[in-house]
């Protein structure tokens, strides 16, 4: 009888000992972000409190609210971390497909100076809304850089061949200058203003040069 005695008197104090490991970790978890971790954590805590032994009611009772409140706080928290999740993806994707919009509308656009601008601020815009969700993102971003890609791959198209042209004109310009300081010095000063006349129309028929 006396080692019966013991026995449920070691099993007792074991199982409130767990009883209280398992409540303070559950109060630990509703306390945590820790959302995935506590989702599959407290379930096996509730495993773990039925294979224990029962306490006297008032401490078995006391110790499974605790429990029970932990893990109803948990649940809360939890399911409001993601509505709040839901409605942020929720306002980034409409942000997201608006500036997607913009961006393919622009993506035609000539205004190289203004519509690279506008660019760089929908990038920063769309930096600033947030995640939509990895699909949807992945998505959205794939036509947003599309649209930026085609403008910008048009845009250094035309400043290339631009640039080219006025090279162009560099030279064209430099061979007209030479032929002004030919006409120097002045040995006959009414062919040298028919020369000089002829070389002015040519200079402003030739075009722009590159600035600086």
């Amino acid at each position: 009888t006396a080692e019966q005695r013991a026995a449920r008197a070691a099993a007792t104090a074991a199982a409130r000992e767990t009883k209280n490991r398992i409540v303070a970790e559950a109060e630990e978890i509703a306390a945590s972000d820790q959302w995935r971790v506590g989702s599959e954590r407290l379930p096996a805590l509730l495993e773990e409190w039925k294979s224990c032994a029962r306490l006297d009611r008032k401490t078995d009772d006391e110790l499974w609210k605790r429990f029970s409140s932990a893990r109803s706080l948990f649940a809360k928290r939890r399911k409001s971390h993601y509505n709040e999740l839901n409605a942020g993806r929720t306002a980034a994707r409409s942000v997201k497909e608006e500036l997607v919009a913009r961006a393919e509308a622009l993506a035609s656009s000539t205004d190289w100076t203004g519509t690279a601008a506008a660019y760089r601020s929908m990038m920063a815009d769309w930096k600033a809304a947030g995640r939509a969700g990895r699909e949807v993102d992945d998505e959205l971003w794939a036509r947003f850089r599309g649209a930026q890609d085609e403008f910008f791959a048009a845009r250094n198209a035309a400043l290339g061949a631009r640039d080219a042209e006025q090279s162009k004109n560099v030279t064209a310009k430099e061979e007209l200058l030479a032929e002004a300081e030919r006409l120097v010095p002045v040995t006959d000063p009414k062919s040298a203003r028919g020369a000089l006349r002829s070389i002015v129309e040519r200079w402003n028929a030739v075009g722009p040069v590159p600035a600086g």
